[in-house]
């Protein structure tokens, strides 16, 4: 089995943003900004509480000046984009490439089912990984997001990002 590598300049620039904070005596700091522009899903997953807990906010957006701002004065080098379903978001293509343009690393969360749909809006890029969401094999996967041929669509969509 091949090992997947992280780039050299991720490996190179965490250690650089390490360093600079330690020397400048900070004892705590961000290093992952965990940036969630909305939070409504497409999926109702049976182990997920977010549609009861976050009822009255799952109609809210953060705008893309507001989501931009919060990376900026987090100053951490890595933004992962969770939500709810960050695909959803409908300019999440102009924050991902805006944060790519600053060369942030930037893990966007996702369950695949509207990737496809924003891949030729969000060009490949080394600072840009897409995280699939996936809760085993098909069987047991469609079962937990309570809807069937979700785990085929969420290959399929891992399949057309590579």
């Amino acid at each position: 089995m091949k090992r997947a590598k992280r780039p050299m300049e991720l490996a190179v620039r965490m250690a650089v943003y390490i360093l600079t904070n330690r020397l400048k005596g900070k004892k705590r700091f961000p290093l992952v900004t965990m940036l969630e522009p909305l939070e409504m899903c497409n999926l109702a997953c049976v182990g997920c509480g977010r549609i009861r807990e976050y009822k009255p906010v799952l109609d809210k957006m953060m705008s893309v000046e507001v989501a931009l701002d919060a990376v900026k004065q987090s100053g951490a080098p890595i933004v992962s984009i969770a939500g709810g379903e960050p695909t959803i978001h409908p300019r999440i293509d102009e924050i991902i490439n805006r944060l790519l343009e600053q060369k942030y690393f930037v893990y966007c969360c996702t369950n695949g089912l509207l990737l496809e749909r924003l891949l030729p809006k969000v060009p490949a890029s080394k600072y840009l990984c897409w995280v699939v969401h996936v809760d085993g094999m098909e069987e047991k996967h469609d079962e937990a997001v309570a809807r069937k041929g979700v785990f085929n669509k969420a290959i399929n969509a891992i399949e057309t990002a590579l």
